[in-house]
């Protein structure tokens, strides 16, 4: 009787199993489902400036979307499509060898350290990386004026900056690392017992990556192909940054009809029509996925008639004693090792690039003087102030992780209590940093973009605290109260993940001015509240979208893998549920949690594109006043920021992998995780 009564009250108390992913439900729906449903309605509608929202509903038509196959957009469409689609099978087939090397021909410790160097370029800013681009396609850039002096080109030197082929080159670097990443994770979770069998029936090197490691891994190539794909379509840092007119792309163009032509109509049909081409794409990797282990299966017999076959001959020259053994193997692994070493230096050319050029002496950051300066760090550590900040935090901090040791050497106090200790100290270093030299208004105040460093950290903060609280709630519904919601909601955030950027900046960017019409949030999102006016609340809105839905899946994958006996044990003993969260569930995923908040702390620090169409006056970030710096000539102390953001990245990626590993788990896990799986 007491066992039902306490069944029955522990029903009661869980509530529908969507519960703890209700808050993402409502958040996904006010800020993503309905915004690009109001982007359909748009496209219907026609043009009227003379409106706060420039679009007229009363007349409903079908022109706009006559009006996009036109000659401009129509060839800038196949252009977009023809550039995303080469360097789609260029990513596939420059990763395909490295995964496949990582996978299979090393040790744990050489995968994890080739995974990393994967991981490190493919996590910094994307922007960054995409304008350190124009240094070595510079017309009077250092490498131009190396190629004339060797006769290959002529005096003008090279003409690639604002085309296509400029664009086709960045667009294939930004994107390699997140072909190779899904690529390793697909050859990873391949049973080597199936290609020890196929070898074993006879089957070559080649007859068994065709006939089993490929089939078996078509899912996870297919799922990377169109991982690569869709964003490249969307793409509009690559082509506004290095296209120019000439390399212009369909997503730069749907942007300047918001922000420039005002022709909400018409940019709406067009990104419309980008979101068919979306789910299209989607469409067919489904299927694609679908058919792969089923024609596999269809084929199976003859797979294995043709080894058993090629077994048969093999024996009969082995006794006939003609069978000769081939070198064949270590040639190969030494070839694809010399390519993925050759893939490696390639992801890191634009950093090292970034990083010298932050030292150059000139007025350029494009071009090279020929002499190296520090005059640009200079600005940086101007007149001591900051050195004496940093020297102070150090031995604060220091005070606090000492005493910490002797207070857990010399007294009886808890080590919970201790824990508080090193957090304790960095607060303190904080706040008497704060009180003598005001330094959150002073460091990085150089060159005129110390505001927009400030405002980049604050929007990644204010970001990374909502995607951690609707993620992990999310991820723990998903992963311990599966239904028959959990197919659309995770339908959901698929879709978020995929869908360009671009397209959910216009739909923000339309949305929040619908939304300044209504009660208490539309005063809100028209005035902000205290350090979220000037349009940092909508960065905290636009930067969450994305960061939640990775969070999501990292806390999910968590404890997808982990036994439910310690939260049913609980349970079992009447434990409520909000206490049995606390102290058994949230601990669990505290891993979890916190390397899905570092990682989408970076990932929101250099996002371009949401910031850069949603931001408003005062808001500005690094990425938007380097995106608008790109307009003209680039100092270096542009090159001094991004050296600063990418140690900053990869020190919160260390810290994400030292996370991750003392939660148990191994690099093919953490590649995984960085991968979406």
């Amino acid at each position: 009787m007491t066992a039902a009564l306490t069944d029955r009250a522990r029903r009661r108390w869980r509530g529908p199993k969507f519960a703890l992913a209700l808050p993402s439900i409502i958040w996904y729906a006010l800020f993503f489902v309905i915004p690009i449903a109001f982007i359909v309605v748009y496209s219907f509608g026609t043009k009227d400036t003379t409106k706060l929202l420039p679009v007229d509903l009363g007349k409903l038509t079908t022109g706009n979307y006559s009006e996009v196959f036109d000659d401009t957009f129509f060839k800038t469409f196949k252009a977009t499509l023809r550039i995303s689609v080469i360097a789609t099978l260029m990513c596939l087939v420059i990763g395909l060898p490295v995964a496949y090397f990582a996978a299979f021909k090393v040790s744990e410790k050489w995968r994890a350290a080739i995974l990393a160097l994967v991981v490190i370029p493919s996590f910094t800013s994307f922007l960054i990386r995409t304008v350190a681009w124009r240094i070595p396609l510079a017309p009077k850039g250092e490498f131009s004026r190396w190629l004339i002096d060797l006769g290959l080109i002529g005096d003008k030197g090279i003409q690639l900056l604002e085309t296509q082929t400029a664009v086709q080159i960045a667009i294939v670097y930004n994107y390699l690392g997140f072909m190779i990443l899904p690529l390793f994770v697909a050859f990873d979770r391949i049973d080597v017992r199936m290609r020890e069998a196929s070898k074993d029936l006879g089957a070559g090197r080649i007859t068994t990556f065709l006939s089993v490691t490929l089939p078996l891994a078509g899912p996870g190539i297919a799922a990377g192909v169109l991982l690569t794909f869709i964003p490249m379509c969307g793409d509009y840092v690559t082509a506004t940054v290095l296209g120019g007119a000439k390399g212009n792309m369909i997503g730069s163009m749907i942007a300047s009809q918001f922000s420039q032509a005002q022709n909400w109509p018409l940019g709406s049909a067009m990104a419309v029509l980008m979101i068919g081409a979306v789910l299209l794409a989607l469409i067919v990797g489904v299927v694609v996925v679908w058919a792969i282990p089923r024609l596999v299966g269809l084929l199976r017999p003859v797979s294995e008639s043709v080894r058993r076959s090629m077994h048969q001959r093999r024996t009969a020259k082995a006794e006939a004693g003609t069978l000769r053994r081939s070198s064949g193997t270590d040639v190969n692994r030494l070839l694809m090792a010399v390519w993925a070493v050759l893939v490696l230096v390639f992801l890191f050319i634009p950093i090292a690039l970034v990083v010298r050029h932050s030292f150059n002496g000139g007025s350029s950051f494009a071009i090279w003087s020929g002499h190296t300066s520090t005059k640009w760090w200079g600005e940086l550590f101007d007149g001591g102030a900051t050195w004496a900040m940093i020297v102070r935090f150090v031995v604060i901090v220091a005070v606090a992780l000492v005493l910490k040791q002797v207070l857990a050497r010399t007294t009886d106090v808890s080590s919970r209590r201790l824990n508080w200790v090193g957090p304790g100290g960095f607060a303190l270093a904080v706040i008497v940093n704060g009180l003598m030299t005001d330094w959150f208004r002073k460091i990085f105040d150089f060159a005129g973009i110390g505001d927009a460093i400030r405002n980049s950290f604050l929007a990644a903060f204010g970001a990374t605290v909502i995607a951690v609280v609707l993620g992990g709630l999310s991820g723990v519904a998903l992963a311990r109260r599966p239904g028959t919601w959990t197919k659309v909601f995770l339908a959901t955030v698929f879709l978020i993940l995929v869908t360009p950027e671009v397209m959910d900046a216009i739909a923000l960017v339309t949305w929040f001015q619908r939304l300044q019409d209504v009660p208490i949030l539309g005063y809100v999102f028209k005035n902000g509240i205290g350090p979220f006016s000037g349009g940092m609340h909508k960065l905290f809105v636009g930067q969450s979208l994305y960061a939640s839905a990775v969070v999501t899946l990292i806390v999910r994958a968590r404890l997808s893998g982990l036994d439910e006996s310690l939260e049913e044990a609980a349970a079992d003993l009447g434990a409520p549920p909000a206490r049995a969260f606390r102290q058994i569930t949230l601990p669990l995923i505290s891993s979890a949690l916190v390397a899905g908040g570092l990682l989408s702390f970076t990932l929101c620090l250099d996002n371009a594109v949401i910031s850069t169409l949603v931001s408003e006056a005062g808001s500005t970030t690094f990425p938007v006043a380097l995106l608008g710096a790109t307009k003209s000539t680039i100092k270096p102390f542009w090159g001094v920021g991004a050296v600063m953001l990418f140690m900053i990245t990869m020190g919160a990626l260390a810290f994400v992998a030292m996370v991750l590993r003392r939660s148990g788990e191994s690099s093919s896990d953490i590649a995984a995780t960085l991968a979406g799986g």
